[in-house]
């Protein structure tokens, strides 16, 4: 195994297939940023035509499984695709997402009660100074 370790730009280049390292890899290591939904998660890097999918995972059954699970208006059908989509992935392994990252968020001293999230949003409703 020999590493090809790159700056962000060169291995995204064009974020496209033909002309991006991540996309065109054999193998690569991507850091996803958060997401509020896991649709993208579901799509991008795992559907058939997703514009992620740098493993080239071609599959009819997780395709009409995600496409299912992001359309559900209720958290049972959600479950019930999420655990189909969970054994399907397991078998196949197309990707890993080996982790994800912890996040760290400061305020000023004396400056209680605010809510950060994984996304980098700040909720302020409860927010107050000491």
């Amino acid at each position: 195994l020999e590493l090809n370790i790159l700056d962000q730009g060169a291995y995204y280049g064009d974020a496209v297939f033909g002309k991006s390292n991540w996309l065109d890899s054999v193998m690569g290591i991507t850091d996803y940023g958060h997401r509020g939904v896991p649709n993208v998660y579901l799509a991008a890097p795992l559907k058939s035509d997703g514009t992620w999918n740098a493993a080239h995972f071609k599959n009819k059954d997780y395709d009409a499984l995600a496409t299912s699970y992001i359309a559900a208006l209720d958290l049972e059908a959600q479950k019930a695709d999420a655990g189909k989509i969970q054994k399907l992935l397991l078998e196949e392994t197309p990707v890993i997402f080996g982790y994800f990252y912890d996040y760290l968020t400061a305020t000023a001293k004396g400056v209680a009660g605010v809510q950060p999230t994984a996304m980098s949003q700040l909720f302020l409703d409860k927010a107050s100074k000491a």
